[in-house]
């Protein structure tokens, strides 16, 4: 079994190993920066970015996070319009760790 300060090792390691993110409009990528990333009180790690329309009407697509060694860690893929008087929007990505005890040997 996974004890506490396990668990609390676990989430500071995604904190720290957590490098940047990328979203796509159409065809075309965009880095971005982690604009926060917080563990919740629930033990939930929650990483932020912010995604800028810079001023024009886009459609995002994609969203990727990744690590300190340029690795894809998560993605998710969406259909998310901003209108072009939005400066932006938030997107996050919550990583909540639980052990499951299985019974099959």
């Amino acid at each position: 079994m996974i004890d506490g300060a396990g668990f609390e090792d676990l989430r500071r390691y995604i904190t720290k190993r957590v490098s940047y993110a990328r979203y796509r409009v159409g065809s075309t990528w965009y880095e971005t920066y982690l604009s926060k990333v917080k563990i919740l009180s629930n033990g939930t790690v929650r990483v932020q970015i912010n995604i800028n329309s810079g001023g024009s009407a886009i459609t995002v697509n994609r969203v990727e996070l990744y690590n300190t060694d340029r690795q894809l860690w998560a993605y998710q893929n969406v259909n998310i319009g901003l209108a072009a008087n939005q400066t932006g929007i938030l997107f996050w990505f919550d990583f909540t760790l639980r052990e499951e005890v299985g019974t099959n040997v």
